[in-house]
């Protein structure tokens, strides 16, 4: 196979009707942590961006280690504190984004919280420059309510969810 190959489109191999229900179930995940974040107060539409690739993995790779509870919540709360940290040297803009990042990644491995979507909450994080509140709503408690939403979902499907992974 020559190298550019590797650039084409993959297969999912999911069934239409489970893209479906994963579709399905990531837009309700989606509202049911907007409704949660805006009863607590966080305004009209409180979801961050890096929400949807979250709901992405929880719903439809709901197997996935970068898709449990674990790194989805702890995972995307410390991309946010490593950004408010990186935030508070006073750096460019750019150079805030790409540092936050980089130790968003880092304290993700060292907790055991690889969860792509962290990368992403790191740089909403700096371009929304909020105050430290913002790891705990909108962030933490929005990821909570996507797993809980997912668990549910999942558990009306008969699927397990989380779904640990053998050592």
């Amino acid at each position: 196979m020559a190298w550019w190959q590797g650039f084409g489109p993959v297969r999912l191999g999911l069934p239409p009707l489970d893209l479906t229900r994963a579709a399905l179930g990531a837009a309700l995940g989606l509202l049911a942590a907007d409704l949660v974040l805006w009863g607590l107060g966080a305004g009209q539409t409180a979801l961050i961006a890096p929400f949807g690739a979250s709901a992405f993995l929880i719903f439809t790779v709901p197997g996935s280690p970068l898709a449990q509870p674990w790194p989805t919540v702890v995972g995307n709360t410390v991309s946010a504190l490593a950004a408010l940290a990186v935030l508070a040297i006073g750096l460019p803009q750019l150079a805030t984004i790409c540092l936050a990042v980089l130790l968003a990644i880092l304290i993700m491995a060292l907790t055991r919280s690889m969860h792509p979507p962290g990368g992403a909450v790191a740089i909403a994080t700096v371009l929304a420059a909020p105050g430290l509140s913002f790891a705990l709503i909108p962030v933490a408690v929005g990821s909570a309510a996507l797993v809980l939403t997912g668990v549910l979902w999942q558990l009306a499907l008969g699927r397990p969810y989380p779904i640990r992974p053998k050592p």
